[in-house]
């Protein structure tokens, strides 16, 4: 997930769809030096705003309407060195400098970690939330995950054109599988510290963009803040109300338009390339798909979703959208395992959380299925 483009755009102005976020912005960031460097912070008309490329493999953006009596350069540059602090954290990418990371402990697994207490958090919920999934959400699948992404990394070099692309085998997958058990993860809370088992590796990718806007929403109302949107690619978190006195609108992306590049004869206006507006106060708003992030073997396409329970991604499907007005910081998690699921399996677990509806996004004819509850964020434009 970390690397999907923007699946929502946030509007501003949802009497006026047709006008494109505001581009117009004033003024360089003169909040810190080491602000300049990792992201732009400027002014609009309505809003002050971050922008970061940086971080989580993604672009973030935040706009801040309301200050109320606070400093939104100020809280926007405390913003990004939470982004930087939680990214680094995460990361299964590469280590840093006096950071022990989600790297640092797949390097040597068996080895124990003294882990920052807010990566306790995060892996003590990735254990949680194997068993609430029924292994659908699994941290310890990055032995599996790394077949794959190798696969598809190789996939996209230009000599592949020549040798072809192809799926791991059987048997490595079978011989990843052996290092994905979520029980052989050795956390100890209390002493802020983590061990694996020989062969582990973790993966928080379905959980730690999540984690990080959540944490972003922490500190920014901590500072005052009163009216903003974090859109941290494509995850959407919206905080007070719009400056024209009503609710944030976020339009949900046709997945078919982005996946064909806006071809199809639907997605060449603007309001054809969106499948669902959503209206309300302090939403989370998450979609998990098949239509980004894929390679292709043969006349079959392997995304990058991979269920645990079976090693492989999931054969049918295109998308879940999840709306959540509370325990926003498991959004990631719950629209990778609504996503994974069964349908009727995946909508039972929907329907049972009172905080949560979703909407599925079926088949390449735009087939969909939402929760009893969904029209309570669904509004119409025309």
């Amino acid at each position: 997930m970390a690397l999907f483009l923007p699946a929502f755009s946030a509007l501003p102005n949802a009497d006026a769809i047709a006008d494109k976020l505001p581009q117009k912005q004033q003024g360089q960031n003169n909040v810190g030096a080491q602000c300049q460097l990792d992201g732009i912070i400027s002014e609009g008309e309505e809003y002050t705003s971050l922008t970061t490329l940086k971080y989580f493999g993604t672009s973030i953006a935040i706009n801040i309407y309301d200050a109320g009596d606070g400093d939104a350069r100020a809280a926007l540059c405390d913003s990004l060195n939470v982004i930087k602090r939680l990214h680094q954290q995460g990361s299964d990418y590469q280590t840093y400098d006096g950071v022990v990371n989600i790297r640092s402990i797949n390097n040597a697994p068996t080895q124990t970690h003294k882990i920052d207490p807010e990566l306790v958090e995060l892996i003590q919920a990735g254990i949680d939330w194997h068993r609430i999934s029924k292994g659908y959400f699994n941290i310890a699948v990055g032995p599996v995950v790394q077949e794959w992404r190798r696969q598809r990394n190789a996939c996209a070099e230009p000599a592949s054109a020549n040798n072809g692309c192809s799926l791991p085998s059987e048997q490595a997958l079978k011989e990843a599988s052996k290092y994905t058990d979520i029980n052989k993860i050795n956390l100890d809370a209390e002493a802020g510290t983590v061990s694996l088992a020989e062969g582990m590796s973790l993966d928080l990718g379905g959980i730690a963009k999540g984690w990080m806007a959540e944490k972003v929403l922490d500190q920014l109302v901590a500072a005052g803040m009163r009216s903003f949107v974090i859109n941290a690619g494509g995850n959407i978190r919206h905080w007070g109300r719009h400056p024209q006195g009503r609710p944030f609108v976020t339009a949900i992306e046709d997945p078919i338009c982005k996946k064909h590049d806006f071809e199809p004869a639907q997605c060449r206006q603007l309001d054809g390339q969106f499948h669902e507006f959503i209206a309300g106060e302090n939403l989370t708003i998450v979609s998990s798909g098949n239509y980004l992030k894929y390679y292709r073997v043969g006349d079959k396409e392997y995304h990058h979703i991979i269920n645990p329970n079976t090693g492989y991604p999931k054969d049918e499907g295109v998308s879940v959208s999840v709306v959540m007005n509370d325990q926003h910081i498991y959004a990631d998690v719950l629209s990778t395992t609504l996503f994974l699921m069964p349908k009727d399996e995946a909508m039972k677990m929907a329907e049972s959380l009172p905080y949560l509806e979703a909407v599925w996004y079926l088949d390449d004819e735009g087939n969909k299925d939402s929760t009893s509850g969904f029209d309570n964020y669904r509004i119409n434009l025309d």
